[in-house]
């Protein structure tokens, strides 16, 4: 009978869990790609030839300004993109590319193109390790928590960029996997950290703040 009720606490948990990623979730690939777009975009964008900078501009805002009526087409353009243009832009284009494929509906695809991203060592670190990130936070529903803390451990025990993201990550993760106590570790250290981005700050509180009333 005990073994029963255990697997009931178990699975409310993970429902719990569930509810918590699906609210908080697309908060963290936001604010991820808004930080690389802003930051590693304008680095690229000063060492680029102008002739070529300009053609590839052209083509990537194209891409863009299809992504709204046509993920498919655009995740298509931005795969074009990614294969032939110069490293800067074929980054960030693998990047758009995956997240176009999100919105198209075709998650597997778009971790797979993250994964591809991460792997390839002719990336700069700050896109492969941002890649990297991704691939984990859109499995994060699906996949499992013991892989998946696994594959975030390398940037959550970092001090690179993405580290808060990274431990946040760790923390939805262990709410999928139904350990609260992780979680709050995790969470209460993003919380304590003054390094921690003012928004991601927040959102760690309010989770913390769901975790003690559940």
């Amino acid at each position: 009978m005990a073994d029963i009720f255990r697997e009931i606490d178990e699975e409310l948990q993970q429902e719990k869990a569930a509810r918590l990623w699906k609210r908080y979730g697309p908060y963290v690939i936001a604010l991820a790609v808004l930080i690389v777009l802003g930051v590693g975009g304008y680095r690229f964008w000063l060492s680029y030839d102008a002739t070529q900078k300009a053609a590839e501009s052209a083509r990537y805002e194209a891409a863009a300004q299809t992504l709204a009526d046509d993920p498919a087409a655009a995740a298509e353009a931005f795969g074009a993109l990614a294969q032939d243009g110069n490293k800067g832009y074929a980054a960030l284009a693998a990047l758009r590319q995956a997240a176009a494929l999100v919105e198209a509906g075709d998650v597997e695809a778009a971790v797979i193109t993250y994964k591809k991203l991460a792997d390839d060592q002719g990336t700069p670190v700050l896109f492969r390790d941002l890649a990297r990130l991704l691939a984990v936070t859109h499995r994060i529903d699906s996949g499992d928590p013991a892989e998946l803390s696994r594959e975030i451990a390398a940037l959550a025990n970092t001090t690179g960029p993405w580290r808060p993201l990274a431990r946040e990550a760790e923390a939805l993760i262990a709410l999928k996997a139904g350990d609260k106590a992780k979680a709050r570790e995790i969470l209460e250290a993003l919380t304590a950290d003054a390094e921690t981005p003012g928004q991601l700050r927040a959102r760690a509180t309010e989770l913390l703040s769901a975790i003690g009333r559940e």
